[in-house]
């Protein structure tokens, strides 16, 4: 277990000035867009075009599948070459060329092509946002760092949110494909907005107190490891493992959810119902939002908790998905399951951050961005042969994956007492 002393008050440290709003607003255009085009172009080619499950679940997956090794790739350079700033302005340039190459030619080898760039093109933006809110908060009082990562995560998710709202209208009003092409000109926004990040400078620091954590989260070795905590660090608490196993179940129910949803749509309704895709994407990332909005304030103990809840209920509305098979319960208890995914998030992305925050790293958000990318990018691919055979067989998958990942977390938070962090 971790002891911890009485620290300064992190208001005598000197202030870094730093501008935040450019990376909020980057964060909302970036998934304002992407929430239209990338739901357009799935309807576009399941619906119009008919291709198979297992053809979408390769297209789907090709970026975030590349975004296993894109984040390594992201930083090597990043570091050595660009800067954080150069690096968040070349995504922000590629960005728009490579989606609008996916409208012009839709053929799936070339769709997959340009999602592969994509997703090396976005080892250069989300590792180094993290990077800069685990910077920034270290030279922050904890009011002002509580109020960034609250922001960050309105940010892409309201982006996330009103954009599929937007575009449910756009395709209610007009067609998927024309929503694909004005999403794809809003694209083009991340290149002004990028031009007002300063560039990256070295934070300031000051006497902090070293503790000992005698859990190697790698190796489970008793291992002594030096972390740094402070007033804006009590996550550390939390063994980071217990992030990375949250951040890998996230990714694989989210990717479950959202996948499996047009096909079950087009299974027991129409396609005339594909608007409707929209509607529950969205709703899962507004309940989302409100499970990262709530998590903020719950205490230390208190989010141990709502992680383990929060499991057990996503495994219980895969099951009951599994067993009553009526699309409008699905489509209700789906969008609603967004805000046990916001819960997860909420806990793995604090101790993750946190943790770059006391060492000073960003190796730690780059490891969050692999998992994610492993789960978003193999989910779907797998999911797409599943549902050719059973269409109810990757909601019966994750029932069952939900106890195990319950169990590993329980047993990775043993040491974790409320009297102890409270």
């Amino acid at each position: 277990m971790q002891t911890r002393d009485n620290t300064p008050s992190y208001h005598k440290q000197e202030s870094l000035n730093y501008k935040a709003w450019p990376i909020f607003l980057i964060a909302f255009i970036r998934l304002f867009y992407v929430s239209i085009f990338e739901r357009a172009l799935s309807n576009y080619l399941y619906y119009d075009i008919g291709i198979r499950a297992s053809t979408l679940g390769f297209i789907s997956s090709a970026g975030a599948l590349i975004y296993i090794v894109a984040p390594l790739v992201g930083q090597i350079i990043t570091r050595k070459y660009l800067g954080i700033r150069n690096a968040i302005l070349l995504t922000s340039l590629t960005t728009p060329l490579l989606t609008g190459l996916q409208i012009v030619y839709p053929e799936a080898w070339f769709l997959i092509t340009c999602r592969i760039l994509l997703g090396l093109t976005m080892g250069f933006f989300w590792p180094n946002t993290l990077a800069l809110l685990s910077k920034w908060q270290k030279v922050s009082s904890v009011e002002k760092s509580n109020k960034n990562f609250v922001h960050f995560n309105l940010s892409w998710n309201s982006g996330f949110v009103i954009g599929l709202l937007v575009g449910f209208l756009w395709t209610l009003t007009w067609s998927d494909f024309l929503a694909m092409i004005i999403s794809w000109i809003l694209s083009f926004l991340l290149i002004p907005v990028s031009f007002f990040l300063k560039k990256d400078k070295k934070p300031a620091t000051s006497k902090q107190i070293v503790i000992y954590q005698t859990e190697d989260p790698l190796s489970h070795l008793d291992i002594k490891e030096d972390l740094v905590v402070n007033s804006q660090t009590p996550m550390i608490v939390y063994p980071v493992l217990f992030s990375w196993v949250s951040i890998a179940f996230l990714a694989i129910s989210k990717s479950i959810l959202i996948f499996g949803y047009p096909i079950l749509v087009k299974a027991l309704l129409s396609e005339d119902y594909s608007y409707l895709t929209y509607l529950v994407q969205s709703g899962i990332q507004l309940m989302q939002l409100l499970g990262l909005t709530w998590i903020n304030s719950m205490k230390i103990y208190s989010r141990k908790f709502s992680s383990i809840v929060s499991i057990i209920a996503i495994s219980i509305v895969t099951l009951t998905i599994a067993l009553i098979g009526d699309i409008w319960y699905i489509t209700i208890i789906t969008a609603f399951s967004g805000l046990f995914l916001g819960l997860i998030h909420g806990v793995g992305l604090k101790i993750m951050l946190e943790y770059g925050t006391a060492e000073n790293t960003s190796k730690y958000a780059t490891i969050n961005e692999i998992i994610i990318g492993t789960g978003f990018g193999l989910t779907p691919i797998i999911a797409g042969y599943v549902v050719e055979g059973f269409i109810f067989g990757i909601h019966w998958f994750l029932t069952f994956l939900g106890p195990i990942i319950l169990i590993s977390l329980i047993f990775l938070s043993r040491n974790i007492k409320r009297q102890k962090i409270q």
